[in-house]
């Protein structure tokens, strides 16, 4: 069946009525997410807390914050202390992590930023101690307008943070000149482009499918994350923030619109550890990027929406329980290595982003 915004309303409209007629369901959702929230604790700490793979561990200090520790050791302190590198630059060498350690320009530092870690944090590295600042100064020198607008998303949490909108100019090590309210409208545009088909099934104009959207990482849900940033941060240039505030209402469509795109799609009972990999991506990224919105002020949803991401919550907790308790997820690690890796990091965002707080 098409999902249109008429149906996508009509259904919320439902759900929210039913919310506030059943107060006894909505106590009994409340006590759902807590017990998805304890299993994907337990996910994380039974299986990615004794990964040895950078990308993980540094996803489950999202999840558990900076003083995570792996045999009684700070993971982070290890992650730094192994994978961080030295570039050298026109004399100069300069610190950060190469993109094969961390799949995304700045998605450590970005990591590191969003757990509060300050600047002057210094780690042991080879070659001598790494800080925080001294990252986020390699962050500036390495750019490279070689970064597609999808893939903005981690230097603008990083960028907008440090540098305000008043004195956003940096130059790299290339001696190239950029502005951070560049970048931040080439990943705006990025995401309109992306959102685009998304968009247009909202408003009925079309049926919702796959799209650019889908391409981009994570399920395009990452896409969103650094523009939230940005506003926190003070970037309002060019109308952004009514402009993001669109994306957003269009991600509250999508919540129940790709999960069932996800069913047609992966639709026989062979494909269901598949089918649920994917909802757990899709679904703990929207989650924790709707929850970050609202927190911020940057998007207030109406009730219609507030239930539609009840809903997802609930079918979040029902893929995360067929996760720990029906799929064998030792079978996937010795198969598919990669795969069972991603739902290890994807099991992380979905726990930080229902375990952060909402408006």
């Amino acid at each position: 069946m098409a999902w249109t915004r008429r149906r996508f309303l009509g259904l919320a409209a439902g759900a929210a009525a039913l919310a506030t007629a059943r107060p006894r369901a909505a106590r009994a959702a409340g006590a759902a997410t807590l017990e998805t929230i304890e299993a994907l604790r337990g996910l994380v700490t039974q299986r990615a807390l004794v990964s040895d793979d950078p990308w993980v561990l540094m996803h489950v200090v999202l999840a558990l914050g900076p003083d995570a520790k792996n045999a009684g050791a700070s993971i982070l302190d290890a992650v730094v202390a192994r994978y961080a590198t030295r570039t050298p630059k026109g004399g100069r060498s300069y610190a950060g992590f190469p993109i094969n350690v961390e799949a995304h320009p700045n998605h450590f530092l970005e990591i590191i930023d969003a757990i509060g870690v300050p600047p002057a944090r210094r780690f042991a590295a080879t070659g001598g101690p790494i800080g925080v600042d001294d990252l986020l100064v390699g962050a500036r020198a390495l750019f490279t307008p070689t970064i597609a607008g999808p893939e903005l998303s981690w230097t603008l949490s990083v960028f907008t943070k440090a540098m305000p909108p008043s004195g956003d100019r940096f130059t790299n090590a290339d001696g190239q000149t950029f502005t951070v309210a560049a970048l931040v409208e080439t990943a705006a545009q990025a995401a309109e482009v992306g959102y685009a088909d998304t968009v247009a099934a909202m408003r009925g104009a079309k049926a919702y499918g796959r799209s650019t959207l889908q391409t981009y990482a994570c399920n395009g849900s990452h896409v969103l994350y650094g523009l939230y940033d940005a506003l926190r941060h003070g970037y309002e240039a060019k109308n952004l923030r009514p402009r993001v505030r669109d994306l957003t209402r269009a991600t509250y469509f999508r919540l129940a619109a790709e999960v069932a795109l996800i069913d047609q799609a992966l639709a026989s009972p062979a494909q269901q550890l598949n089918a649920d990999a994917a909802k757990l991506q899709f679904l703990g990224h929207s989650i924790e990027n709707l929850r970050y919105a609202e927190r911020w002020g940057i998007y207030v949803p109406a009730d219609a929406e507030r239930a539609a991401r009840t809903a997802a919550e609930r079918t979040l907790g029902e893929v995360v329980r067929r996760i720990t308790t029906v799929h064998n997820l030792d079978a996937l690690a010795a198969s598919v290595p990669r795969a069972y890796r991603i739902v290890l990091g994807d099991a992380c965002h979905a726990l930080h982003g229902l375990t952060s707080e909402s408006a």
